[in-house]
């Protein structure tokens, strides 16, 4: 019989993850201020995420199967539920309007491969697929099988928050950029956890996850 993972097997693995990502975010910061540029800089990011998150999700779906409320293998289906259509209007109307207000018109970067190092395709594809898949996927579903829904979507939260710290940390964010991103990370995580939550299904938070990093990215 495969033995279960408790609570504190399960933290204690996240804090491992926090202290790799910390790491692999300090690496990335040197290799991004003194050898690449653009669209490879762009794939090396991509390249690191997917090399730690992608196994270590897969580790612990496969360590923890018994004790998700939602199965793995029913975390991509093709139910979209009504919650989901409100909430990506509401992102398409919030995010319209501060495209507005900041620019007084339509705008996209002119040169989306070099903004901000590159980042291209680790902000716009491999953050909402890769980090869905990990916090949502793993953490929330577990939370989910061990407490109700508003404490699960609140501590998953939570730990998506902190998994962004080290980024914080590599980029020597001021104070107020911790304040901004805190304010709208924290919330984005509550939103995206309670997508999956009532779509039982992975698929409607991964879409508004990359909607919103994209047009972060592209249009403000």
């Amino acid at each position: 019989m495969r033995k279960q993972w408790s609570l504190k097997t399960v933290y204690l693995n996240y804090a491992i993850f926090w202290v790799i990502w910390l790491i692999a975010q300090g690496y990335l910061t040197l290799i991004q201020g003194q050898i690449t540029t653009g669209i490879t800089n762009d794939l090396i990011n991509v390249g690191v995420k997917v090399l730690i998150w992608v196994p270590l999700g897969l580790f612990w779906l496969n360590k923890t199967q018994g004790q998700l409320w939602l199965s793995k293998k029913k975390l991509y289906n093709r139910h979209f539920p009504v919650q989901f259509w409100w909430t990506l209007a509401i992102f398409i109307a919030y995010l319209g309007f501060s495209i507005w207000i900041r620019h007084h018109s339509f705008y996209i970067t002119p040169m989306p491969f070099t903004k901000e190092g590159g980042n291209f395709f680790s902000v716009t594809l491999a953050a909402g697929l890769i980090e869905e898949f990990v916090f949502r996927g793993l953490f929330c579903n577990y939370l989910l099988a061990k407490f109700g829904m508003t404490n699960a979507i609140i501590f998953q939260a939570l730990l998506f928050q902190a998994i962004h710290f080290p980024i914080y940390f590599a980029e020597r964010l001021s104070l107020m950029g911790w304040v901004v991103n805190v304010a709208t990370v924290l919330p984005l995580g509550l939103i995206f956890g309670w997508i999956f939550y009532k779509s039982r299904n992975l698929w409607p938070s991964t879409i508004l996850h990359c909607i919103w990093d994209t047009s972060i990215f592209l249009f403000i």
